[in-house]
C-alpha cells in the first residue's frame, strides 16, 4: 500500500514539474507569437498587390520553427509549411475572401492601395497570430504526452491544429 502511495505521488510530482515547464515553454512561444504577428501585420501592408503572401508563408514556417526551439522539437521545415498550408485553408472563405479583396484594392492606386493595405495588413497578422497560438495548443500537447510529435503529420495532429486555429480565430480561447 505504501509503495503505491510513494508511486502515485511521484506520478503527481513529474507531472506537476511537466505542467509547470510546459507553461513556462508556451509563455516564451507566445513572445515569439507576438513579435512574428508584428512582423506579418507588417508584411500585409506592403502596397504591391499579392507580394505578400510568399513572405507570409515563409515568416510563418519561421515561426513555427522558433516555438520548435523552445519546446525542443525536431519537425522538418516542408512538414511545417504543409501543416500551416492545410491549417490556415481551414480559415475557409472569409480569410481568403479578405485576402483576395485586400490585394485587389491594392491594385487601385491612392486610397484603394491605402485600404487594401490595412485590410491586408489586420488579415494577415490576425492569421499569424492565431496559426502561432494554435500550435503552441499543439506543443503543449505534444509535451505534456496527449500528443506525439510524430503525429504532427498525420489526420490526428492536422485535426488538432485545425480545431485550435479555429478557436484562436474566433477568439474562444
Amino acid at each position: 500500500m505504501k509503495t503505491t502511495n510513494t508511486t502515485r505521488y511521484e506520478d503527481d510530482f513529474e507531472n506537476d514539474i511537466r505542467e509547470y515547464e510546459t507553461k513556462e515553454l508556451s509563455e516564451k512561444a507566445n513572445n515569439v507569437v507576438l513579435g512574428c504577428a508584428a512582423a506579418a501585420t507588417a508584411t500585409g501592408a506592403v502596397p504591391l498587390p499579392f507580394a505578400d503572401a510568399p513572405l507570409l508563408i515563409t515568416e510563418q514556417v519561421a515561426m513555427m520553427v522558433a516555438i520548435n526551439k523552445i519546446f525542443d522539437f525536431d519537425v522538418a521545415k516542408d512538414a511545417l509549411k504543409s501543416l500551416a498550408a492545410m491549417t490556415i485553408g481551414v480559415g475557409g472563405a472569409t480569410v481568403l475572401g479578405k485576402t483576395v479583396a485586400s490585394n485587389l484594392l491594392k491594385m487601385i492606386p491612392g486610397a484603394g492601395t491605402v485600404a487594401g493595405g490595412a485590410i491586408s495588413a489586420s488579415t494577415s497578422g490576425v492569421i499569424t497570430l492565431a496559426l502561432g497560438k494554435a500550435y503552441i495548443e499543439v506543443c503543449k500537447a505534444i509535451k505534456m504526452g496527449n500528443l506525439e510529435l510524430e503525429d504532427l503529420s498525420t489526420n490526428k495532429g492536422a485535426d488538432m491544429m485545425k480545431k485550435s486555429f479555429k478557436l484562436m480565430l474566433n477568439n474562444k480561447k
